[in-house]
């Protein structure tokens, strides 16, 4: 087997591999965003994540003054929107987080069979 033909085999299982993680990762999200006690996760998370963030704004601001002593509204400005943006994000990634497992498990799951499939093709088993 020459270079060509391993290159062409490998990008092919390595697009095999990628549509398998993200059909996982899309059927794992349909199913929890439309199971009855998780329908409103993600407008819940986004709702409770604002105080998260408020607090990371004025971390971030605290820091900001005391960080750049020349121009202090500069410092004011950037760590201000960085510990919003910290804490909001923060937040929102812990309080979705079974969504995010959900799609992480079943994406594996699907990534495993189809390395499970490769693998057989490449040593098949000889039962007899």
């Amino acid at each position: 087997m020459n270079i060509k033909d391993t290159v062409k085999e490998n990008i092919t299982y390595s697009k095999e591999l990628l549509e398998a993680g993200i059909d996982g990762a899309n059927t794992a999200r349909k199913e929890v965003l439309t199971a009855e006690d998780t329908n409103d996760l993600v407008t819940c998370a986004t709702q409770e994540s604002w105080q998260p963030a408020t607090l990371g704004l004025l971390a971030g601001a605290i820091c900001g003054v005391l960080a750049d002593d020349r121009r202090p509204i500069r410092g004011v400005v950037a760590g201000g929107v960085l510990g919003a943006i910290l804490g909001f994000a923060g937040s929102f990634i812990w309080k979705t987080r079974p969504l995010t497992s959900a799609m992480a498990r079943n994406a594996g799951k699907r990534i495993n069979a189809v390395r499970d499939v490769h693998w057989l093709s490449k040593h098949p088993v000889n039962y007899g």
